[in-house]
């Protein structure tokens, strides 16, 4: 934006101007004519561009200093500079004033030129390179879009120290870690005169200085930056310019998109003249705007491919953790060890923390987005555990009870769907909630939904999930990817959880003589006991009718979310598969007796079949201890043939204990970290 927009020309003395390179200065060519003067013409020298508007045909330069262009005719005449000057006045602008019939004029109009360039310039085409913009309005908007333009901050998200504070305004980073921060360039050209005549100030609002830094470099140290701009500091003034200046700026943001941030920073560089009068103030002449947005927080789908599955070893649940091992092996993905938080409760590990990354044209980072409910800590031991080049983020909750759903585990994410014509190239995030008040309601914060509706790029869709002990979707539901190509193909599949599948399988069994075969034969009896179930046989399941209610609520409790996946994902029956699945509804356990509640809830009568750690084809099940039947468990039987003729490979996790024990705590303390979306966040239109 240039201030100096209009320039007065006069007969009596030439006028000056600074011009600064590729803005337009207006000029007023009537307001000196002389009287019975009715036509002009206009010539410039090199580098200075004409442009009179309003005319028909349009005028080139080479035209409008030799056609005589009438004074009573409404036009626009604009004059723009497409080079810095290398002196004062160096270009000029000419206005010849003809009367009627004469060939010679009668006076002429001088202005004089001096070309600058100032401009603040940042990777708004998304190339992961800084270039100088063709547009200089671009640079103030951020278009989404594959036709769209802006500039991308990434958060930082350092896991440790890894940035060393030396003061309140040097910084130091490994060279590693300054990759992810965002380049602004500043480009300052012209006169030294002039410039010395001038101070440069770098700028953003106050609001905006507290969601992102701005650092330099110090010459003599590359890896020592200096902070210009961020918390608490939202003007810098550079020294007095004596020379041209170019200078790489770096920036990080300090916070995701949220309820109360739209993720939008926009920096300025103004150009100002000191007065030689210290009693006038100084003037603005020119102020460039460069906007970036801020990477959201992109959640991963377990249809993605894995990367690294984070495995607490200290569990005494040697059968999960072999499996699992055995599982990452067969998927050639990495097993990094986490030791276990004595701070936190043994499903922290996936119920508290999600595997997300954020993304730039020049740089991905994958993350671990963590909502402790241990929120007095003032550090916690899992960022020390995680693999070079992850990230960590903390996302404060307000509900800290044990059974609470106000945790980032209460969140799943469908692989990329096309719904009614709308594409979520990312998938869609899938919330837990209540539907309903109620004095015993179990909820997501309104900060914590707040900052997932922030991120914009994954649509949510709210679930009915309170009706689960932990309250999460993934007790009900998992998204497997698709092996086996097919005509209509959705790219994944749905298992959801169902009762009656279960009933069908045991009335089945029933009917074929195994109506005596028994639920956790191979399970020890102090196991069954401590959890409170029994070696129930398949004919005292079908004939206990309490059972049976309490699984008919569960079946509408899932249908309810059925009908909602069907509508939210485009999905149909064909893409569904039903998993034999058998609930109970039981008081709250593992719970202080103070967030003791009336209300029954849902837990797993026997391991969770729905648990799955999907490693690409590979798929680690629990093993659910069903009836033997000649040998094998109908229930393994069951789910073999509803997944390997798709190209699945099932392993079952040899571990009652890991599944059942303080309602599966212990099966939540393994996370996988997959490959992140090949499609670019900024290409989509939420």
């Amino acid at each position: 934006m240039s201030y100096q927009s209009i320039i007065h020309l006069s007969l009596d003395s030439p006028a000056h101007a600074l011009c600064v390179v590729g803005m337009e200065i207006f000029l007023d060519v009537s307001g000196c004519a002389p009287q019975r003067c009715e036509s002009f013409t206009i010539g410039a020298s090199p580098g200075v561009l004409v442009d009179i508007l309003n005319t028909a045909p349009a005028v080139t330069n080479e035209e409008a200093a030799t056609i005589h262009l009438p004074l009573s005719d409404p036009m626009d005449v604009l004059v723009k500079m497409t080079s810095p000057s290398s002196a004062f006045d160096e270009s000029k602008v000419w206005v010849s004033y003809y009367r009627p019939d004469a060939q010679v004029p009668v006076a002429t109009a001088e202005l004089y030129l001096t070309g600058v360039v100032v401009s603040l310039d940042a990777d708004i085409y998304r190339s992961g390179k800084v270039e100088m913009a063709s547009d200089k309005l671009a640079k103030k908007n951020w278009v989404w879009g594959p036709g769209g333009w802006g500039a991308i901050l990434l958060v930082n998200c350092s896991p440790a120290d890894t940035v060393q504070l030396m003061d309140k305004t040097k910084k130091v980073f490994f060279s590693e870690e300054i990759k992810n921060l965002s380049q602004m360039v500043l480009t300052v050209q012209g006169p030294s005169c002039v410039l010395k005549n001038h101070r440069l100030i770098l700028h953003t609002s106050r609001e905006e200085s507290e969601k992102a830094r701005v650092y330099r470099a110090q010459a003599n140290d590359l890896s020592t930056c200096e902070l210009v701009l961020g918390p608490g500091r939202h003007t810098y003034t550079f020294a007095p310019l004596e020379s041209h200046l170019k200078e790489t700026f770096y920036v990080e943001a300090t916070e995701f998109p949220s309820a109360n941030f739209s993720g939008l920073i926009s920096y300025s560089v103004s150009l100002v003249q000191e007065a030689p009068d210290l009693s006038i103030p100084e003037t603005l002449v020119h102020r460039d705007t460069v906007v970036f947005r801020v990477a959201p927080c992109i959640f991963i789908p377990s249809t993605q491919m894995p990367l690294e599955i984070y495995l607490c070893r200290e569990l005494q649940v040697q059968g999960f953790v072999n499996t699992v091992m055995e599982l990452s092996e067969k998927s050639n993905s990495q097993v990094a060890s986490v030791y276990e938080d004595p701070n936190r409760l043994g499903r922290w590990l996936q119920d508290e923390m999600a595997f997300c990354y954020t993304q730039a044209p020049h740089k991905t980072v994958s993350l671990v987005l963590d909502t402790p409910r241990v929120h007095k800590l003032e550090d916690f031991p899992m960022k020390y555990s995680l693999s070079p080049g992850v990230g960590y983020m903390i996302q404060s909750t307000t509900d800290h009870r044990v059974a609470s759903m106000d945790s980032i585990g209460n969140l799943m994410v469908s692989p990329p769907v096309k719904v009614k014509g709308k594409e979520y190239p990312l998938g869609r995030i899938l919330l837990g909630s209540s539907f309903y008040p109620s004095t015993e309601a179990r909820d997501m914060s309104k900060a914590l939904r707040d900052f997932v509706y922030a991120q914009r790029v994954q649509a949510p869709v709210e679930l009915f999930s309170d009706w689960l002990m932990i309250g999460h979707g993934d007790e009900f539901m998992c998204f497997i990817p698709t092996q086996v190509k097919t005509k209509d193909e959705k790219g994944f599949w749905l298992l959801l959880a169902s009762p009656s599948s279960c009933y069908k399988l045991f009335q089945k069994k029933q009917k074929e003589g195994y109506g005596d075969m028994r639920l956790f034969e191979e399970v020890r009896a102090d196991q069954l006991l401590s959890n409170g179930r029994e070696a129930s046989t398949i004919n005292q399941i079908l004939a206990d009718e309490d059972m049976r209610k309490q699984n008919d609520y569960v079946e509408k409790c899932i249908n309810l979310n059925r009908d909602i996946l069907k509508r939210e994902l485009g999905l149909l029956e064909r893409h569904i598969i039903d998993v034999p699945q058998l609930f109970c509804l039981e008081q709250l356990t593992n719970v202080p007796s103070k967030e003791q509640t009336g209300k029954l809830y849902a837990k797993p009568f026997f391991p969770n079949l729905l648990r799955v750690i999907v490693m690409g084809k590979n798929l680690g099940i629990p093993k659910p201890f069903g009836p033997q039947i000649k040998g094998t468990c109908c229930l393994e039987a069951k789910i073999c043939q509803l997944l390997e003729p798709l190209g699945f490979k099932c392993t079952f996790i040899n571990d009652f204990d890991c599944y059942m024990t303080e309602i599966g705590d212990f099966c939540a303390s393994a996370n996988v970290r997959r490959v992140p979306f090949a499609y670019k966040w900024w290409s989509m239109v939420p």
